[in-house]
């Protein structure tokens, strides 16, 4: 009988984590955390778009995704940051 229980613990456990692991990380979900921050400034002419790390992320960061589909974090408070974002609006709107 403990084998059973344990087992059944076991099996429970992979069940959630995978379910958790997919809801937390599909495609029409915002952008995963960011553990650390590039501190240099990208060029601008590298730059494709951009999006927000989730809200439930301890540091709040902004991805940018270059035209060769790297994605560099950076902290959003950054001035360059705050310019390449206002940019990149301004050109959804053309």
């Amino acid at each position: 009988m403990k084998t059973f229980s344990l087992s059944s613990i076991v099996l429970l456990a992979f069940f959630l984590s995978v379910h958790l692991g997919a809801t937390g990380g599909g495609s029409g979900s915002s952008a995963p955390c960011c553990p650390n921050f590039n501190h240099k400034v990208l060029p601008w002419d590298w730059v494709y778009s951009y999006e927000l790390v989730k809200d439930s992320c301890l540091q709040k960061a902004v991805i940018f995704t270059t035209k060769r589909g790297q994605k560099v974090c950076v902290q959003p408070q950054a001035k360059w940051v705050q310019r390449y974002i206002s940019l990149l609006k301004a050109q959804k709107h053309l």
